[in-house]
């Protein structure tokens, strides 16, 4: 017999190889086998593909008493779902043998065999499950159920959900290294606290609430723990401290300097205006008066012999001139598309008809499964007289909002028509009574310049323009940007860098502010924790002696965050995956939902683990 030689992906070891008769065998399981008396069936029209298999089995274990039987009482049949074929679903009509059971002692008379891939009660194979969660992992449930559609599987978002529920979750009772933090499950309303684990990073618990009382029951449960990194919840620092008093807690360096950078902003709002103005290389004490636009006259011309009407132009033939006097975009290529798009609807219902009046369906469900619609729809269009279908095809018009340029529109696309300055125009319309808003009027006659003439126009009015030209506008907040920013040549080539001394002289606490920031950064950066005490004592009494006094109350954190390379990077990259769980799942998941969703997207990307891993202990359960 011809054989198949698959290589090993490790050279090491020895090429497998296979009989070809066996293949059958890798496709259906070791007991089963294609039932040569039924052909495969294809259904055109649902796209659905029908296989025969038979068991090959002679005999059968007992579920109940795991006694081996022989005698065959007749056979049963299955008929889950398989792995598609060509993009068709695809359904495995097994036929297999209902043994006696030879135990006496046994409460079961008769027993189906059982299947390695597909146990009982299941309507897919395992495989087709595995598929399917493998993409639910990533996805949301619907998107799972749209892109199995696309694949030839038929599931449910509802089923998709129910995956989740078969992963086997570990609970690691020995991490020694652990992350905390708190996230919102809806902004400001709900909160949970997470766990991650400080080895690989996958999440070890979802746990309800953010005031500590959660945490410490998990720390009860895992008191080998003895590293923890967290951010500067008091709540959090008083649970561990409580529960896990020999563990080392380790503040996180990110969120102190955050801190820091808050109490900068302060200091930074009460003696720095918003806006910085510099003019010839001198800071302003007060903001520029801004520029104005030369104002229209109403005088612009005389309006003698000058009689314009609101009727519709026309042209010398007499036929009306029809034209776009829309401010925004043109809608009339999105008219087209909702009337080719009403059109196709009403050809594809026609068809529909006419397929059922020709006999093509014996059933209303079918012809609704091959047109892509619900029954009830099916029968309603099926049952709608002739002209009800007829005005499907026919574009609803939409209704006129009236406008204060009602009765104008037309008289000012004449006057463009017949070359008059935009600056007459506008004085001529106000001249006849227009009372709405000028920047309205304005807009109007550029638009209808615009779209019908395709005349540019800049027409001014009465306002407040900007600051002059030659005068530097820095925003407070990019100042204190560019003295906590690290690497300085980032901003080398901005105005806050060019005029920084300018700005430092001109306000004193600029300088404070940047000294307090330099030192306190070289010092959480550096691995000299005593030399904090002293930052402490330095500015105990000064603009940032709240920040100082929160330092005191958390200095074991702190010095260890400077002392050691322990961080919370890994926590924030953790609440990044969970972010983008819950936005997959549209904010509509319940807490242990969304804990298996993160669980299974931190261990697969995480950790060495794969799908299959993950609910290894539902395929291997036995029946």
């Amino acid at each position: 017999m011809a054989k198949m030689i698959f290589p090993s992906r490790d050279r090491a070891s020895v090429s497998q190889s296979i009989n070809a008769g066996s293949i059958q065998e890798l496709l259906f399981g070791p007991s089963l086998t294609i039932d040569e008396d039924c052909n495969p069936s294809v259904d055109a029209c649902r796209n659905i593909l029908h296989i025969y298999l038979k068991s090959t089995s002679v005999s059968g274990r007992c579920p109940c008493c795991g006694a081996v039987s022989s005698a065959v009482n007749c056979a049963a049949f299955r008929h889950p779902q398989w792995m598609p074929v060509n993009g068709m679903t695809t359904y495995a009509h097994i036929t297999l043998k209902r043994y006696f059971c030879k135990n006496p002692g046994c409460i079961r008379r008769t027993f189906v065999e059982q299947l390695d891939n597909v146990r009982s009660g299941q309507h897919r194979s395992d495989l087709v499950n595995l598929v399917v969660f493998a993409i639910s992992v990533f996805c949301s449930d619907i998107v799972t159920a749209m892109i199995c559609r696309e694949m030839g599987i038929s599931i449910s978002h509802d089923s998709a959900n129910r995956m989740m529920e078969k992963i086997s979750v570990e609970d690691d009772t020995d991490a020694s290294f652990i992350g905390v933090d708190d996230v919102s499950l809806r902004k400001g309303q709900t909160y949970h606290t997470v766990i991650y684990d400080g080895s690989d990073h996958h999440l070890l618990a979802l746990l309800d609430g953010r005031d500590g009382k959660a945490l410490k029951e998990w720390l009860k449960e895992h008191p080998k723990v003895s590293v923890v990194a967290r951010d500067r919840a008091s709540a959090y620092a008083s649970a561990i401290s409580e529960i896990l008093p020999e563990a080392v807690q380790v503040a996180d360096r990110f969120h102190i300097l955050q801190n820091l950078i808050g109490y900068l902003n302060d200091i930074f709002k009460a003696d720095i205006p918003p806006r910085i103005f510099i003019r010839d290389g001198e800071v302003l004490n007060e903001p520029p008066e801004k520029g104005t636009a030369p104002e229209i006259s109403m005088n612009a011309g005389s309006f003698d012999g000058i009689d314009y009407d609101d009727s519709p132009p026309v042209d010398e033939r007499g036929n009306v001139i029809p034209y776009f006097n829309k401010q925004r975009g043109d809608h009339r290529a999105r008219d087209k598309k909702r009337a080719a798009g009403r059109l196709k609807r009403y050809e594809r219902i026609m068809q529909m008809r006419k397929d059922w009046d020709d006999g093509k369906y014996d059933s209303k469900s079918n012809l609704a499964q091959v047109y892509g619609m619900s029954i009830a729809s099916a029968r309603r269009y099926l049952n709608m007289p002739d002209e009800e279908v007829a005005k499907i095809k026919d574009l609803k018009e939409r209704g006129k909002r009236k406008t204060d340029m009602d009765g104008y529109m037309n008289i000012v696309y004449k006057m463009l028509a017949d070359g008059l300055d935009p600056a007459f125009i506008y004085s001529y319309i106000l001249h006849i009574g227009y009372t709405g808003s000028v920047h309205s009027l304005v807009n109007h006659i550029k638009a209808i310049a615009s779209n019908n003439f395709g005349i540019r126009l800049n027409i001014g009015f009465p306002n407040k323009c900007g600051y002059p030209k030659d005068t530097v506008i820095i925003k407070r907040s990019d100042v204190l940007k560019y003295i906590t920013i690290n690497d300085k040549t980032k901003m080398e080539n901005t105005d806050v860098a060019k005029y920084y001394s300018l700005i430092e002289t001109k306000f004193s606490r600029i300088k404070m502010c940047a000294e307090i920031w330099n030192e306190f950064h070289s010092i959480l950066m550096g691995d000299a924790p005593d030399k904090l005490d002293d930052f402490l004592a330095k500015y105990e009494e000064s603009p940032i002696e709240s920040f100082v006094n929160g330092i005191k109350m958390d200095i074991a954190p702190v010095k260890n965050a400077i002392s050691t390379s322990v961080s919370s990077v890994f926590v924030e990259g953790g609440n990044c995956r969970y972010k983008a769980t819950k936005r997959l799942m549209f904010g509509r998941s319940g807490i242990h939902h969304l804990f298996l969703k993160t669980y299974a997207t931190s261990i697969i990307m995480r950790t060495g683990k794969n799908a299959r891993d993950l609910i290894s202990g539902w395929m291997h359960k036995s029946a």
